[in-house]
């Protein structure tokens, strides 16, 4: 005869059970909790994170921005060509593989956190039950409540990607600035845009340029810092859904007159 093989159940299943049980019975010993919220535990790790939809948007803004030539698009007409961008592919690449692992790390790590705080939920709820149990519970409201920690997973992880897609787009187009013989980046906030919760010091940075230190302008004494170093500041998408552009400028007459050094302004200022 053949064995029977058993569905494993699921979060909403297992849930359902451990309320049940102390809605009949009230909390009845240290044991059964234990045992109760070991089960809740290990269904919830057996629920889809979905880490697929992550990989494929940021390989799709890869591909965009690198196999497509996006990236290019934000260069301006005296930035990197095509060449360039073929040439740093190997980095770029390597880019998208760190904010792959980066965002199915931060996926995990929000999983775990949500899972504990399930399960914390589910144990406080079971304290106050009434020994012999309770008929004063809306079990489907109660469900609701316990797990809705792990029910804004999928938006949570929306926003992981949303962020990690705008860092890898970030690092694209500094590691071609770089590459291109940038000078300086020039910061843009999204501050004016309906609903974005901007940082007011990124506000404050709006427009502001920065000087790339090592350049070949600095080097030859053509021009000098106003505001700074770009490395002295947190880069543009560096912190957390920071969606602001650091663009960059390539030739010291594109740059504000106070920009220039007394030999920079002998040699492009009639």
């Amino acid at each position: 005869m053949a064995s029977k093989t058993y569905r494993k159940k699921t979060l909403y299943e297992t849930l359902t059970d451990a309320i049940n049980y102390y809605i009949d019975r009230g909390w009845d010993s240290e044991k059964s909790l234990l045992s109760w919220s070991n089960k809740l535990r290990i269904a919830a790790n057996r629920e889809n994170d979905n880490l697929d939809v992550t990989r494929n948007h940021l390989k799709a803004v890869y591909r965009r921005l690198v196999i497509d030539g996006g990236a290019l698009r934000d260069q301006p007409v005296d930035g990197p060509n095509r060449i360039t961008l073929n040439n740093i592919k190997p980095d770029l690449r390597r880019e998208l593989d760190k904010r792959i692992f980066m965002a199915a790390d931060l996926i995990k790590l929000n999983r775990e956190t949500a899972i504990n705080k399930t399960v914390q939920r589910f144990q406080g709820w079971v304290s106050s039950v009434p020994p012999g149990g309770t008929s004063a519970v809306d079990r489907n409201a109660q469900k609701q409540a316990i797990k809705s920690s792990l029910m804004e997973q999928s938006f949570i992880n929306r926003r992981v990607a949303i962020d990690q897609g705008h860092k890898l787009a970030s690092a694209v187009t500094h590691i071609l600035s770089i590459q291109g013989g940038a000078i300086a980046f020039q910061w843009h906030s999204n501050w004016r845009r309906p609903g974005y919760n901007f940082r007011v010091d990124h506000k404050d940075r709006d427009d502001l340029i920065y000087l790339i230190r090592g350049s070949w302008a600095l080097e030859k004494g053509l021009i000098k810092p106003v505001y700074g170093y770009y490395d002295e500041i947190t880069a543009a998408g560096e912190e957390v859904f920071c969606s602001c552009k650091a663009l960059p400028i390539y030739a010291p007459q594109k740059l504000p007159l106070e920009f220039l050094t007394e030999k920079g302004r002998l040699e492009f200022v009639n």
